[in-house]
C-alpha cells in the first residue's frame, strides 16, 4: 500500500509541474502580441522624435517585458525544481 501512495504522489507533482510549466508558456503567448505592439509603437515614436512618447513607451515595454520573464522563470524554475529524485543505485 505504501508504493502505491508513493506513486500517486509522484504522479500529482509531476501533473503539478507539467501544469505550471504550460501556465507560464501560456501566459507568456498570451503576453507576446501586446509587447510586440508596444515595441512596434516604441520605436515608431522614436523615430518620430517625441522624446516623452518615447520614454513613456520604454517603460512600459521594459515593465511588461520583465513581467513576462519573470512568469517564465518561476515557471521554469519550479519545474526543474520539483523534478523527480534520483534513485540511488543498488
Amino acid at each position: 500500500m505504501k508504493a502505491e501512495d508513493s506513486a500517486d504522489a509522484a504522479s500529482v507533482r509531476n501533473a503539478i509541474r507539467w501544469g505550471l510549466l504550460l501556465a507560464a508558456v501560456g501566459t507568456a503567448g498570451f503576453r507576446l502580441p501586446r509587447l510586440v505592439h508596444e515595441c512596434q509603437a516604441w520605436r515608431e515614436a522614436a523615430g518620430l522624435g517625441d522624446s516623452s512618447d518615447v520614454g513613456g513607451w520604454h517603460s512600459v515595454l521594459v515593465v511588461d517585458l520583465l513581467g513576462v520573464v519573470v512568469v517564465l522563470a518561476i515557471g521554469i524554475g519550479v519545474f526543474f525544481l520539483w523534478r523527480p529524485k534520483a534513485k540511488a543505485a543498488t
